[in-house]
Order: structure tokens, then C-alpha cells, then sequence
């Protein structure tokens, strides 16, 4: 029997694989993605490939990825240092056999019918491949219908309530859950869960695994895997699990792949049992008998477009003879516009405010008549219809305004608890905590500081893990810093290239983010080049880098204090480790230890404590500092250069023996390493942060002190709200995710005086 290939998207092959079974039951026809016939014909990659290039170059996971996906380009037509690092890399995979050819695919596919069905564009690439196989592309017949209306509204959650409003409607008149889908993008997640909940709605979106516990346990305890895997009860759990196992049984030490391990975590998914709603992208399959919500039309998310960001850019996409970044871009504008007329039944409706951000409607549609959202329909839900009452109510009591049907809500629901709240926190039992943590407890600097500045934030952050919405860019901003820091060592390395390699597996970014990322890229040139200028001025030969030191404080239960170190410079003589350790910072921070007795601000007596607890032989703590990346503040008292160079010295204490000091800085009587530090005939200077070894013993000994106690508290169960101010400023609230929580009182803030401390002394 002939055999023929069809290729086609795998969003949309088991409803096309259905049908094409059903039509041509008596052919014999091999089905496939465009990407997997591609591969097979080509050469492809495994886990064991990955983690091979990850060990070789020292790279992530993403950064690796990047590297394979982009051998497919490896051409002559271009020569520069990105081609050759591809060459390098492929000759290396291909000396080593870690790429995998197909070598009979080839050969099977020469003579075979090939029809590929509900592609919108094949890119220049694969058609370079497939030329000179028998190919036909079969266009996706559709039909087009217009669109009516598009609804709009001021505010997220309005939209996402009246979505919810119209799909009780269509269940009211007998539509099917499994014929209603959701098209949205990922800022609605969280108030479409919250919402439909209270609507009864039943949302089915893919959940991963890598967020059941069961997978937590693993990931703690990779030496252990059998048994913990014997342990888990849920069949299908199980199995997932031990199906991601399996795929690096080529590695004893599960460790070594534990970044490629919480990949394909993340990548699998629980099935689901639930009738429900599906959130499906716009490139799922859809049926003329389906309903499809289309929210969040906004230009931000409809389309997403391409940007001149990956490996090779545009100018060099054209020399290799390959698709740009404004090509694609045009071609899926197109593909946009036929897929939303292709819907029979399509609602589609934007918001132009969410917590964080304004949007703007998108382009694609003109001439479209628009509806502003009047969410006024009473009749679906009880809890939704008191929300708004409260809500109205709000706005008269504030501010004098009475709102249309504020009436008639409060003649059915007077019954309403409004302005009738205590923010007390109600001791939990200690031993349901600790069942609730599984019987352990990891403490890091953050979590720590969160307790001390007040219980509550931390018990909503560390043990409820409340999800609060928040701008991500400065964390961006200092995990790539971190990471071009940490690879500063290798062989290849370039400030640039690391930059770039990080970023492509971010989020998208504004073009006002990317202006100050290409701003930040360069400075970290500056800082790369100072920082090893620095080196110059230090005889400790060694370092670490990114170190993870976990200390054992178990107490009721397993109890763990850990933390994560940038940097360890140190050198062994006579026996003895002489060792400084420094932490980088893209932000503000204090050095300053005057709040250690209440436990705050105490990030570099915490580094020492990490330090003190390394395994290292007779260890001689020579300084702990800060290296503070990106000051804005210059001293107009000296060169440009000499000032940024002069706010990239390390702030912190040091040892005041000038002997052990000197092996470490050089240039300590007048230092070029050392913010504040010199010497004069006298001795040291009386603003060169200095302490004698006793001062730094104590001040482990009171941080492990400090450390027990805020373990001791939390073990039983106190998180009372306790925001400090000191010194009449509020340290706590000011920057807290949690303010419009805990709604806390004047008698809940914890007063600190220092200055009349100071005074009775």
C-alpha cells in the first residue's frame, strides 16, 4: 500500500487526525509536525546533548538552547565570531556523537507524497529543505465572517466579569462547557480564576507538574528519588514523574541535570479530569460550533510580534537568506486577522488598565463597532453582586457618589458584614504548620529579614507564598548582572554576548526596557573591566563564585538556613584560609549594623555567618563587603572615570590587623579595592570600617543567635502583624507587597527609638 506523509501543526492533530482517519481509513498515511519532519531529516538533540554543551561551555540551560537551535543555520555565506562559535560547537557534538541523525529518514521520505495542511506561512528555511522533495501544501479552507462588535472597558477585572456573565448566558441556553473556550494572555490568569470561581465556572487551563509537591520533594532530595518516588500515591503523578526521571538515566548524579530536570518539569503537565472551560491560543483547533472569548485585544498581546533580538539579527538574517524579524511580523499580522474572521462565534473584547499597566487596543481590526462593558446583569452570581455592592458602596460613603442599582443591591443584600473587620491575626496550631511545610523549613537572608521587619509579611509571603502581582524588571535586571558576574571566569567570555544569551529566555520587553538593558550592558563592560583591573590590587588567587552554603538548624523539625554567595576571593597559606566574601547589588543598601539587635539590615553580618560555616580549614575572615553595580551618584570632585571606578570599590568591614588586611588589599593604606579605607603613621583612619577578630566572632555568634530565635518564633506559629519604625521612619510598610492586607493599626506598629537609646546610654 502507498504510504504518504502528512505534516501539521500539533495544536491542531488529533482533531485533524481524527478526521483524516475517518475520510481516508484505507490510506496509508504517516502523520508528523512540520518541526519533527524538519529535525528527522536534518539531525536532532536530546537531554544528554544539552547537558553535554551545558558541562563544556559552562553555560544555562537557555543559553544552551540557543546554541542548538541555531546550528540549522550554520552556512559559509557569513563569517564572523557567532558563525564560528556554531561551527566550534557543532564539530564538538558531532566529534562526540551527541547529535542524532536519521540516516534511513532520509531515504524513506525520498519518494513519498508529503502534503503539510494548517501552516499559515513555511518559513525560508525548511523550504530550502524541502525543495526537491514531492511536496504540496494544501490550503486550510475557512470561512470568513465579520465581526460585529468589540466591548471594551476602563478596568481587567470588568472585562473578565462580563466574560463570565456572558457565559452563564450560553449555559443558561444550553451551550456545552467543552464548546466555550478562553483566548487570553497571562495577566488575566489570576482574576479569571478568582472571578469565575465566584460565577462557578470551571476553567481547565494546563497546569504543571513542576507545582504539586510531590515534584518539591524530588527536586529536595535528588540522591533520593526511589524513595520518594515509591512513596507518592497518585498513580498518574507518579508516573510523569518517573517518565522525566528516565529521560537522564544517562547521568548518575541527578544533581548535575537538576536544571534540565525542573525544565521538563515545568513542561509537563497534569491531566484533567474536570468539565470545564479550556483556555486554548488561537492557533488551537476550533470548531464552527464552538465559543471563543477573545480577551485581552490589546496591541501588547495581539499579535505577538517578532523582534531583531535572537542569535543572528536581521541584517544577518539576510545574508544567510533567511526570514527577519519585520518579514514574519507582516506575515503574522496576516495570519492574525484570517484566524479571528475564521471563528463563527467570537466574542472579542480589551481593557485599557490592569494593576500595573495601561494597553492599547490593537490594530489588527478597523472599522469595528465598539461597546463599552456595563456589567449590570444580576442574575449569575450572589458573591459577585455583593462584591459590587461593597464597591458602590465605597464610592458613597468616599465620596459622595451614588451609583446606579447601588439600591437595588442593598435591598437584596443588607445582610452584608461592610466596614466590620479585624485585622487580628489568629494563632494557627503549630503542629498543622508543620504538617503544612511537610516537617521542614528553609530560611534564607530574605525570608529572615521578612520576619524581622514584620511576622505577618512574612507568614504571607515565606508560608502562604501569597502571589502578588509585581514589576519584574528589577529582578530581571539583577539576576542577568548576577549571571554575566558568575561567568566571568570562562574562557570564552564576553560581557555582551553573556548579556544577550540571558535575556532570550526572558519575557518580552518595552522598547523603554530595552533602551535601559542596552544602557546596562554596556556599564556591565565597565564593571567587567574594573573589577578584573581590581584583581591587580589583591594577592588571594582563588574564587568562587554563585557558592550555595546550607547550615542544619533543625529544631522540631528539619530546619535549614541557606544562602547563596556571589563571590569568595581567598587564598591558603601556612594552613590557614584567608578569605573575603563579597556580595553584588543593583540596588540600594545599607551596610550600616545598627539595627542588628532587632534583626534588620543584617544582609552583610549574614554573609559572614554563610562564610564562617564553609568548608574551608581555619578560616581568617579578612572582610565581608558589598559591591554596589549600578550608582547613579558620582563625585563631580574627580574624573568621570576615577569616580565610576571609585563606586565600584567594596563597601564593608575589614580586618584590623595590617598584616592579614594586606594579603588581601595591596593597597590598603590608601586603598583602590576598599571604599573608606587608609592609613595614616597612627594606624587606620577613623572612617576605614575596621574590627578586630573578637568584633567579628561576636558578630557570628550574635547572627546565629539572631538566626534561632526568628526560627524559634516561627515555629510557633507567630506572625502577628509588627511593622517597625525606627527613628520615626517606617521601614516595614513603605515598600511591603502587602500594605492594602493587613490593614494594620496604630497599636500593631512596634516603635523604635534609637537616638533616646543613645541618650540613656
Amino acid at each position: 500500500m502507498k504510504e504518504y506523509i502528512l505534516l501539521i501543526p500539533n495544536s491542531i492533530s488529533e482533531n485533524i487526525i481524527e478526521k483524516v482517519r475517518k475520510t481516508y481509513y484505507n490510506y496509508n498515511i504517516k502523520f508528523m509536525s512540520l518541526d519533527e519532519f524538519i529535525k528527522r531529516y536534518t539531525f536532532s538533540y536530546d537531554n544528554e546533548t544539552i547537558y553535554h554543551i551545558m558541562k563544556k561551555y559552562n553555560i544555562k540551560y537557555s543559553s544552551a538552547l540557543v546554541y542548538l537551535n541555531n546550528l540549522y543555520y550554520i552556512s559559509d555565506k557569513l563569517d564572523n565570531e557567532k558563525m564560528n562559535k556554531l561551527k566550534e560547537i557543532k564539530e564538538y557534538l558531532d566529534d562526540n556523537n551527541l547529535l542524532i541523525y536519521d540516516k534511513y529518514f532520509r531515504k524513506y521520505v525520498k519518494d513519498k507524497e508529503i502534503y503539510i495542511y494548517g501552516y499559515d506561512y513555511i518559513n525560508k528555511y525548511y523550504s530550502s529543505i524541502l525543495n526537491g522533495l514531492n511536496y504540496k501544501v494544501i490550503d486550510v479552507d475557512t470561512r470568513k465572517y465579520e465581526i460585529d462588535k468589540i466591548y471594551y472597558s476602563d478596568d481587567i477585572t470588568d472585562e473578565v466579569i462580563f466574560v463570565a456573565s456572558k457565559i452563564c448566558e450560553l449555559i443558561k441556553n444550553g451551550i456545552d462547557t467543552s464548546n466555550i473556550k478562553l483566548v487570553c494572555s497571562s495577566e488575566y490568569d489570576f482574576i479569571i480564576d478568582r472571578v469565575f470561581k465566584l460565577y462557578g465556572i470551571n476553567v481547565n487551563r494546563k497546569i504543571s507538574i513542576y507545582s504539586v509537591y510531590e515534584v518539591k520533594r524530588i527536586l529536595d532530595n535528588l540522591n533520593d528519588i526511589d524513595n520518594i518516588i515509591d512513596s507518592i500515591k497518585n498513580i498518574d503523578i507518579r508516573n510523569k514523574i518517573i517518565n522525566v526521571i528516565n529521560n537522564y538515566s544517562f547521568i548518575a548524579n541527578k544533581e548535575d541535570v537538576r536544571e534540565l530536570i525542573i525544565h521538563d518539569f515545568k513542561n509537563t503537565y497534569l491531566d484533567s479530569y474536570e468539565e470545564g472551560i479550556n483556555v486554548i491560543s488561537l492557533d488551537d483547533y476550533i470548531d464552527d460550533n464552538d465559543y471563543v472569548f477573545l480577551l485581552g485585544f490589546n496591541k501588547e498581546n495581539i499579535p505577538r510580534l517578532y523582534k531583531d533580538n535572537d542569535y543572528f539579527t536581521d541584517k544577518e538574517k539576510e545574508i544567510l537568506g533567511f526570514d527577519t524579524s519585520i518579514y514574519l511580523n507582516s506575515r503574522k499580522r496576516e495570519s492574525t486577522i484570517k484566524r479571528i474572521h475564521s471563528i463563527k462565534n467570537l466574542f472579542i473584547s480589551y481593557k485599557l488598565f490592569d494593576a500595573i499597566n495601561n494597553y492599547i487596543k490593537s490594530d489588527l481590526l478597523d472599522n469595528v463597532m465598539e461597546e463599552m462593558i456595563i456589567n449590570n446583569n444580576y442574575s449569575n452570581s450572589n458573591m459577585i453582586n455583593k462584591i459590587l455592592l461593597t464597591e458602590k458602596l465605597d464610592n458613597l460613603v468616599k465620596y459622595n457618589i451614588m451609583e446606579d442599582d447601588i439600591n437595588l443591591l442593598y435591598s437584596n443584600y443588607q445582610d452584608i458584614d461592610y466596614m466590620k473587620y479585624s485585622n487580628k491575626y489568629n494563632r494557627i496550631d503549630k503542629y498543622k504548620l508543620y504538617k503544612y511545610l511537610d516537617d521542614k523549613l528553609v530560611l534564607a537572608y530574605t525570608s529572615f529579614d521578612n520576619y524581622n521587619r514584620c511576622k505577618f509579611k512574612y507568614y504571607l509571603n515565606n508560608i502562604l507564598k501569597i502571589n502578588v502581582i509585581r514589576d519584574d524588571f528589577s529582578i530581571i535586571i539583577g539576576n542577568v548582572c548576577h549571571y554575566v558576574l558568575s561567568q566571568i571566569d570562562n574562557e570564552d567570555f564576553d560581557t555582551r554576548r553573556y548579556f544577550d544569551e540571558y535575556l532570550s529566555n526572558e519575557r518580552d520587553f518595552t522598547s523603554r526596557e530595552l533602551f535601559f538593558l542596552d544602557n546596562i550592558k554596556e556599564e556591565m563592560v565597565f564593571i567587567i573591566d574594573t573589577i578584573r583591573k581590581q584583581l591587580g590590587y589583591t594577592s588571594f588567587d582563588k574564587k568562587m563564585y554563585e557558592e550555595k552554603v546550607y547550615v542544619s538548624k533543625d529544631k522540631n523539625i528539619k530546619v535549614t538556613f541557606m544562602g547563596i554567595i556571589d563571590k569568595v576571593l581567598y587564598k591558603e597559606e601556612d594552613d590557614i584560609t584567608y578569605l573575603a566574601v563579597i556580595d553584588y547589588k543593583t540596588g540600594n543598601t545599607n551596610i550600616k549594623l545598627d539595627n542588628m539587635e532587632y534583626g534588620i539590615g543584617m544582609q552583610l553580618p549574614i554573609y559572614l555567618y554563610l562564610t564562617s560555616n564553609m568548608k574551608f580549614k581555619n578560616i581568617e575572615v579578612v572582610g565581608f563587603y558589598l559591591q554596589k553595580l549600578l550608582s547613579t551618584n558620582l563625585d563631580n570632585t574627580k574624573d568621570y572615570i576615577t569616580a565610576r571606578e571609585n563606586n565600584l570599590k567594596l563597601e564593608g568591614y575589614s580586618i584590623n590587623n595590617p598584616s592579614i588586611l594586606s594579603k588581601f588589599d595591596k593597597t590598603y593604606n590608601d586603598s583602590k579595592l576598599i571604599k573608606s579605607m587608609k592609613t595614616s603613621k597612627n594606624g587606620f583612619y577613623s572612617y576605614s570600617k575596621v574590627l578586630d577578630k573578637e568584633e567579628i566572632d561576636n558578630i557570628i555568634t550574635s547572627t546565629d543567635e539572631m538566626i534561632d530565635k526568628v526560627i524559634d518564633n516561627i515555629l510557633e506559629a507567630d506572625f502577628s502583624i509588627n511593622p517597625k519604625v525606627i527613628d520615626g521612619e517606617n521601614i516595614s510598610c513603605k515598600f511591603c507587597e502587602y500594605r492594602d492586607i493587613c490593614f494594620r493599626r496604630e497599636n500593631d506598629i512596634v516603635y523604635i527609638n534609637r537616638n533616646e537609646e543613645e541618650e540613656n546610654v
